[in-house]
């Protein structure tokens, strides 16, 4: 049987933000394009060294996800009998598995944070509001990962373990909009000194996270609304970051 690592760690944080537990299959589904790097180079490698399996990420256009299937049952077995998981919907009854609550290795920890980000989390940059250079209203530096779940507990959860790596941040509730939503919860770490930290401990493991970060360690800013796709040639010099402000926020 398997015994949780680091790496496992990551899979069940994925699993808990992007991943289904079915009787006889477990299935992990992500966007159709910006998700793709992630399991095609990232996730393929974490189940190989994790569970000695390879997957084959694949399209399934008809939900427009990119993702895999896995019916090996003692995996299966792992996630229900180890790690608590019972099989149907865990949209909104989630949380983190005690093995991983009750681990005192921040090892472990700061993995399922990882994963867990990689599949609900995002990294955006803020303009400047009130006193601040004019230059700072016009572009994106301000930094803010977010964290994000119906599931109040496991929002609640999250937020135990962070406090336990010395993170710090703040949670709030987003109230639904449209007669078939329900609310969430927001789980934010705001600022650069933080941004720091989380790099340090934490970091990223889906390259549309980490590829903002680079934006943001080399330009100071990260516009709004690129793709994985722009953002690689921002890197490359290929586009001025500037270009998707126009003449307004071009550099004098």
């Amino acid at each position: 049987m398997f015994k949780l690592n680091a790496n496992i760690a990551e899979i069940v944080g994925f699993f808990v933000a992007d991943g289904c537990l079915q009787k006889n299959y477990i299935c992990f589904w992500g966007n159709l394009s910006e998700d793709r790097n992630f399991y095609d180079y990232y996730l393929k490698k974490l189940f190989k060294q994790s569970f000695d399996i390879n997957i084959k990420p694949h399209e399934k256009k008809s939900n427009s996800v990119y993702g895999f299937y896995v019916c090996n049952k003692e995996i299966l077995n792992f996630f229900k009998k180890d790690l608590g998981f019972n099989p149907g919907s865990k949209t909104y009854s989630v949380r983190v598995p005690e093995i991983i609550m009750g681990n005192e290795d921040n090892l472990i920890i700061a993995a399922f944070i990882r994963g867990f980000c990689a599949g609900d989390g995002c990294l955006t940059f803020g303009k400047c509001y009130g006193n601040c250079k004019e230059i700072l209203s016009k572009i994106n530096t301000y930094p803010r990962i977010q964290l994000v779940s119906v599931s109040k507990d496991l929002i609640e959860d999250i937020s135990v373990l962070l406090n336990r790596l010395g993170i710090k941040h703040f949670i709030s509730k987003r109230n639904s909009r449209k007669v078939n939503e329900v609310d969430s919860y927001l789980l934010q770490i705001s600022g650069k000194k933080r941004l720091e930290k989380w790099m340090e401990i934490i970091g990223f493991s889906n390259a549309n996270h980490q590829t903002k970060y680079e934006i943001f360690k080399k330009h100071g800013f990260v516009p709004p609304f690129t793709t994985y796709e722009d953002r690689k040639k921002i890197l490359k010099g290929e586009i001025c970051p500037f270009s998707f402000y126009g003449p307004v926020a071009q550099p004098g």
